[in-house]
């Protein structure tokens, strides 16, 4: 009741005023109508109504906890003595431009919302139309029928509504007799994860249990329109029997996958990351590097475009997984290369040191930040997030498969546990408990702060003619390469 009324709550011309001025001018109301107010109050909802088990589009939920338990669950696929287990990476085709507008106005309807944001919301989806262009002439036009339209921003908030509603088909057929989870998810009674239309299901390797998945992902693509696409979905067997293998690919019409395979833009095994398989982030940054060489650019250009986009590379793998040791050295060359330039193999001089450019910028760098020491700080916030008990999927997870509610701070590094969890535990010889509180502000845990602490460095003072402020004292506005 409580989120009904917040959907339905008055504003007045001061309210309007606020938001529509703390909205970027990117941001602002389209030819529609509706304001950013309108696409907050179904934002502010949603924590309620959807499950932990989908991590796009909701506030306070982070893509990296899926890509870790996804890890975790891969663990041992590769070995021969362990209980059956399968997982089913799922294509949905055509995801957004599918969806039945009868179904929409129906979840909505089940869900309780108010009658009036429906009708604002249907007011939303009906209103599309498209026009033909031919010979750079339009010749005609028609209404739409189905389907979210791609960029508006009401899309992807309705769709993890959508996605909410397999997720209670499964748990809902998760109960029936017959039906096993997977061997890690038994606690939790977790059976899928969701990141968008990203879509994981994992069940116990026998046939009553792929059976209960079949039938509630039909009733749901029945239901949606939405369809999974064959060519592209794949499912992943441990410990499962050749004949068990055949019945369930036939069951499900899909090819049995390998390994590596990619999740959210990330490759994963379930063996350790190697040096050679992070080839595809120094791929990245060589592609924008090869792009910008030939620009004339400023020292202060170089700069900007290493800690904007570069840099930015860097962190989202970063955030998710420690880096191995050569990889991290790797990238901190190619940043370092592109302002003073190189030659064939060798580097041209360098005029301050890579440690001095890397400082905070009040005491004399640039900001830049040394990679490990950052990899070290973007993970921190795990260990934070557990030793404050965050509500979050991915810390009762580690909860429920590693921790059985120890400490964090306490329990030994064990031979089953997963690489990655291996390598976040030994975050605790260089960090503690008094170290992350710390860094904690509102509630939330300030990476930059943390990282500030790993580095002990006094101000550089530099000689007058060589200072590198006057050189950063510029905005340089550039277009990154696509």
């Amino acid at each position: 009741m409580e989120q009904q009324v917040r959907l339905l709550r008055p504003f007045s011309k001061s309210d309007v005023k606020k938001a529509l001025f703390s909205i970027h001018s990117s941001k602002s109301p389209g030819l529609d109508g509706f304001g950013s107010g309108f696409f907050k109050g179904l934002s502010e909802v949603l924590p309620f109504l959807v499950h932990s088990n989908q991590g796009a589009f909701i506030k306070n939920r982070n893509l990296a906890h899926n890509i870790m338990i996804f890890q975790d669950l891969l663990k041992g696929y590769t070995r021969k003595n362990i209980s059956a287990r399968c997982i089913m990476k799922i294509d949905l085709s055509k995801a957004y431009d599918t969806v039945d507008w009868h179904f929409v106005e129906e979840l909505l309807k089940n869900l309780c919302f108010p009658s009036r944001f429906i009708n604002w919301i249907l007011v939303c989806l009906k209103g599309t139309s498209y026009s033909l262009l031919m010979n750079g002439r339009i010749q005609g036009s028609f209404k739409g029928e189905k389907g979210l339209r791609q960029g508006d921003p009401i899309s992807p908030l309705l769709f993890v509504l959508i996605m909410e509603y397999l997720t209670r088909l499964l748990a809902h057929n998760s109960g029936k007799k017959g039906f096993g989870f997977h061997p890690l998810c038994k606690h939790l009674r977790l059976t899928n994860l969701c990141f968008a239309d990203d879509l994981i299901i994992f069940c116990k390797g026998n046939i009553n249990s792929v059976r209960g998945i079949q039938d509630a992902f039909k009733k749901f693509c029945d239901s949606t329109s939405l369809s999974a696409n064959k060519a592209k979905s794949h499912i992943f067997f441990g410990g499962v029997k050749e004949e068990v293998k055949i019945k369930i690919l036939g069951l499900m019409q899909m090819d049995e996958g390998s390994f590596p395979l990619k999740y959210l833009g990330v490759h994963l095994r379930p063996t350790k990351w190697k040096a050679s398989e992070c080839g595809v982030i120094l791929d990245k940054l060589n592609k924008n590097l090869n792009c910008w060489a030939s620009r004339n650019l400023s020292f202060a250009g170089w700069a900007q475009l290493i800690h904007l986009v570069m840099l930015g590379i860097r962190n989202f793998w970063m955030s998710i997984f420690i880096l191995p040791y050569k990889v991290t050295a790797a990238i901190d060359k190619c940043c370092r290369d592109f302002p003073w330039g190189s030659s064939g193999n060798r580097s041209k001089l360098h005029l301050p040191s890579w440690e001095k450019v890397c400082l905070p910028k009040k005491l004399g760098g640039i900001g830049f930040r040394e990679g490990k020491k950052w990899n070290m700080a973007l993970m921190a916030k795990y260990i934070w997030a557990s030793s404050s008990k965050q509500d979050c999927l991915w810390v009762r997870w580690i909860n429920s498969i590693y921790l059985k509610d120890q400490n964090i701070w306490s329990i030994p590094i064990k031979q089953d546990m997963s690489w990655y969890f291996k390598k976040l535990l030994k975050l605790r010889q260089v960090s503690d408990e008094v170290s992350l509180r710390q860094a904690e502000k509102g509630g939330k845990f300030r990476v930059k702060q943390f990282y500030t602490s790993l580095i002990s460095a006094q101000k550089v003072v530099y000689a007058e003619t060589r200072s590198l402020e006057p050189l950063l004292a510029y905005p340089i506005f550039f277009m990154p390469c696509l």
